[in-house]
């Protein structure tokens, strides 16, 4: 959660993206809800998922909830939530959230004792 919250604040600082409909805008650039509330229930669903499904799995898996960042991100900029200036590109998001997730598996099966 503080990794997508520090990373959402240095891409809104640069003016990569932006979250034009926010609470508390003016407190904060970047979309608070979103990084304490919805990153966590995001890996609690990925969690819990992935914890209950085959070893093989597990890879689609982060693969799966990957994609789901770029396409959420359409589905936002469509409807006004979410802006990008021209250098972003929407495969950032995918090796963000692939990175993050693998990074996330790891240390859940390291620190739960279940092989990968």
């Amino acid at each position: 959660m503080l990794l997508g919250t520090y990373l959402d604040l240095y891409f809104t600082g640069i003016g990569m993206y932006s979250f034009p409909i926010r609470p508390f805008a003016d407190v904060f650039d970047i979309h608070i809800v979103f990084n304490l509330a919805g990153i966590p229930v995001f890996i609690w669903i990925f969690l819990w998922v992935g914890s209950r499904i085959s070893k093989a799995g597990w890879g689609f898996l982060i693969i799966f909830f990957s994609l789901a960042g770029p396409v959420l991100e359409i589905f936002s900029e469509s409807k006004g939530l979410f802006v990008h200036s021209e250098e972003w590109k929407h495969w950032y998001s995918f090796l963000g959230y692939f990175l993050f997730l693998l990074s996330v598996w790891a240390i859940f099966t390291w620190t739960n004792g279940r092989k990968s």
